[in-house]
């Protein structure tokens, strides 16, 4: 490592550790945790110092997204992702899965016995007609106490009944006691049937499943009046479906073990999630996961956009700018393929219902392994120089002087990569006075 002094700016160079003839210039405050900039910033305004920091940025977001699709330094690349698709979706519903947790060997094609569904205690009240007075209904004026019993604990649910209120008024006004007290594990509803004019209340537990503690063969609640005879007179008082855990096997070559749950979303293992909707067999087949393949393109899409726009902002970067537009207009018939086109302005642009064709057929994937190699190389290359330095883009006459001109020791200050024959050589032009402890 070589120390030199730049006027009032310690500055120290070190060399790479793929390239030993590569050296960094930054200030000492940059290696002991300070701005990228240093100490002395009073010669680059704050548009220049933005500026760069954006194309640093922007260019490394653009890198990223690249490598992304090409599979560099990222093992899990969306191009080798799978994803578990439901031969039936009626039956069986894939709701999410974990990418990383397919590429274990047992990830492989698989089928779903649903023995039974998941289903939740429910009370279907009788038809009342609506309109009709409750009294002449069979319900009882006055005072009314329902208790619904779950497991060992009681609700107690009061309302009156006047002699003017239809059959739907205490359907309903039954329904909202119940459901004013979230306490219960059972809501209500009224059924409303307007071509016959009848009503009819519904009582149902607020999950599906055999409560954890509710005895074997015994209802998960049980509904009674106290007083009055509202229970009696709506028809709730038995059970029209009674509470059932879900029933599966998950059979991966062998017939799986007997699985029960609660809920019809249930785990299948290595990470699948699905929702179980029918009784019987379902494949699932684990193909391309061409919704990860479409956003990894999006991503790069939108990253290329940042970069361009970062590169228009920063006064000197049209050069940049128009290189990017190039590198897209040579490579235009590739990327028309797969749904990717470049506008007047030089910003890529989609067309969603072509890429999504592209991802379908594997265009998508052979672009990122075979037809999209170079420009996807060219691209890379020009997005690692633009992070490597980014203040060449950037307006000089604002980046490093404002009006008062160029200031070398505000240039060098963005960390700016130059060979050891090239710093030398620009310190004596520059003539900063600057001593080095050695020759490079």
């Amino acid at each position: 490592m070589n120390v030199g002094n730049v006027g009032n700016t310690n500055w120290w160079a070190t060399g790479s550790g793929r390239n030993p003839g590569i050296h960094r210039w930054q200030p000492r405050s940059v290696r002991e945790g300070g701005s990228l900039f240093g100490a002395n910033q009073s010669g680059t305004s704050q548009a220049a110092r933005n500026s760069v920091v954006q194309l640093r940025e922007t260019s490394e977001a653009l890198t990223r997204a690249l490598n992304t699709i090409r599979g560099i330094g990222n093992t899990n690349s969306p191009m080798q992702a799978n994803r578990p698709v439901s031969g039936n979706t009626d039956a069986l519903a894939i709701r999410s899965f974990d990418s990383n947790r397919l590429r274990g060997s047992g990830a492989a094609d698989f089928n779903v016995e649903i023995v039974q569904l998941a289903q939740a205690q429910r009370h279907d009240g009788a038809a009342l007609n609506s309109s009709a007075r409750a009294t002449e209904s069979g319900f009882t004026a006055g005072a009314h106490h329902i208790a619904i019993t779950v497991g060992d604990r009681q609700f107690d649910i009061h309302f009156n009944v006047s002699a003017n209120d239809t059959n739907r008024d205490v359907q309903q006004r039954i329904a909202s006691a119940i459901n004013n007290r979230s306490d219960i594990a059972v809501t209500a509803s009224v059924n409303l049937n307007a071509e016959a004019g009848t009503s009819a209340l519904v009582l149902q537990s607020s999950q599906t499943g055999i409560n954890a503690n509710t005895p074997a063969g015994q209802p998960n609640f049980t509904v009674s009046s106290l007083v009055g005879n509202a229970v009696s007179a709506a028809g709730v008082e038995n059970i029209s479906q009674h509470a059932q855990n879900a029933q599966f096997r998950v059979n991966r070559g062998f017939t799986g073990a007997l699985q029960t749950s609660r809920a019809n979303d249930v785990d299948l293992g290595f990470g699948i999630m699905a929702e179980l909707r029918e009784v019987g067999t379902v494949e699932v087949e684990m193909g391309r996961d061409i919704i990860a393949q479409q956003n990894a393109f999006r991503h790069m899409v939108n990253s290329f956009n940042n970069l361009v726009e970062a590169a228009r902002s920063a006064g000197n970067g049209s050069a940049l700018a128009s290189e990017l537009g190039g590198i897209g207009r040579s490579f235009s018939s590739q990327l028309e393929r797969i749904g990717i086109s470049l506008n007047s302005e030089g910003r890529m642009q989609i067309d969603e219902a072509r890429m999504a064709a592209a991802a379908e057929s594997g265009e998508l994937e052979r672009f990122a392994t075979r037809d999209g190699f170079n420009f996807m190389s060219r691209l890379t290359r020009a997005s690692e120089g633009v992070s490597r330095n980014p203040a060449v883009h950037v307006q000089q006459e604002t980046a490093v002087g404002g009006a008062g001109g160029f200031d070398p020791a505000n240039f060098m200050n963005a960390g700016i990569n130059f060979t050891p024959m090239q710093s030398a050589s620009m310190a004596r032009f520059m003539n900063l006075g600057v001593l080095f402890d050695s020759l490079f």
